[in-house]
Order: structure tokens, then sequence, then C-alpha cells
């Protein structure tokens, strides 16, 4: 992918309005319907790397997923990558964009947070993240924690996530869920580039979430 394209789908990720909620909706009359969603990272999924920096000290690269940080407070912000997600309900099938920020410690865990767009689509092409007419957009949120129970470290990611539809039939709609990411790096990255003999391509994450298909819980800004 070239710069130009990273760079659009940057602004892209970055730049897509988000409104306000009004409120929960009403349970009354209010269709639901529960998805599960393969969140699968590609190995060229970094779009953006943001900044990786130390509170009260300079950073150190160990090597290119391993930063140290002498005060233990290792400060992650705005790092971009696009994913491809995968489900059997086509409204949450296509390819996603995540802004991604953290706070962790010297074990790498911590809290993190951020945004997220998924665009409905037969394939998983990040142009379709340019300008889209239809889309998902909200925020997640969480906590990143070190598990080395099992010898070698893994790193597992619980987050929540909020959002709602913007156009065509998924317009109005929202969606709520939880995601539990496994990751095998201090600072995650695709299973395809974690050089670990057997190890799965993915898929990274999964969510399972609930539509709400009521269109007149919220009040449009």
């Amino acid at each position: 992918m070239n710069s130009k394209i990273t760079f659009l789908l940057v602004i892209a990720s970055l730049c897509l309005s988000i409104h306000a909620f009004a409120g929960p909706p009403s349970d009354a009359k209010a269709g639901r319907t529960e998805v599960v969603i393969y969140d699968d990272w590609p190995a060229d999924a970094l779009l953006s790397e943001g900044s990786v920096t130390c509170v009260g000290g300079d950073i150190e690269w160990i090597n290119k997923v391993t930063p140290y940080c002498p005060t233990g407070q290792i400060r992650v912000r705005d790092v971009v990558l696009y994913a491809c997600v995968q489900s059997e309900d086509p409204r949450v099938n296509g390819v996603a964009a995540y802004v991604v920020n953290g706070d962790f410690d010297f074990s790498y865990s911590g809290p993190v947070w951020g945004r997220w767009t998924i665009v409905p689509s037969d394939d998983c092409n990040p142009l379709e993240l340019i300008y889209p007419t239809e889309y998902w957009k909200g925020f997640w949120w969480g906590e990143r924690s070190q598990d080395c129970s099992s010898g070698d470290c893994l790193w597992l990611g619980e987050l929540k996530l909020a959002g709602r539809g913007r156009g065509g039939d998924i317009d109005s709609l929202r969606i709520d869920g939880v995601e539990i990411i496994t990751t095998f790096t201090p600072m995650p990255v695709p299973w395809e580039l974690v050089p670990i003999p057997g190890l799965p391509a993915g898929p990274e994450g999964i969510i399972k979430a609930t539509i709400t298909e009521k269109k007149s819980w919220y009040k449009r800004h």
C-alpha cells in the first residue's frame, strides 16, 4: 500500500464524525440480533504508528515490538490499524479501522481505549474506509493484561464496544458488545508477524455483540 493511500486511510478513519447518543434504547419494540464477529488483522494492518513515549523518561526499543521505559509508564497514542471482520451477518462483515490508545506498565498491561469503524462489504479492501456512505462508528475501551500461566507469556485484551450505524440499511441501529483479543508480543502485532512455529494466522479477536434494530430510540443531532 503506497504512502498516499495510507495517508488517506488515516485521515478518513480519524475524521468520520461521531454523533452523540441520546440514551439507552427501550426494550419495548426493540428487535435484537446476536452476532459473532471474527477480528483478523492482516500482516500489513498498521496504517499509522502513532506515538509510543515514556512518562518521566526516554523510551528505548529492545526490538521492534518491545519498548522499555525506566519509569514503567508507557504511553501509546493514536496508533491506527485496519482489520478484516468476518461474520455470518452481512451488516458487520467487511473491513474495520481502529484508533488505539493505551497506558502500559512494565508488563505491557493497562487500560486501553479508542475508536472504531466497520464498513460492510463483501471483501476486506481498506480503500472502502475512505469516505464510506454506509458504516458503523463508535468507541471501545477495556484492559490489556499479561498472562504467563502457561510458561510463555501472552496478552489478553478484554474490551467493550459501543456504536451505531450510519447510512443504508444500518442507519440508526445500535451495536454493543465485548471482544477478547489475544496477542503474543509486548506491543500487539498480527499473528502472521510472530515467529512462533505452528501459530495460526488469526483471528486475533472475537467479538460477541448485539445489534439493536429499533430505529427511533435516539435523537439525531
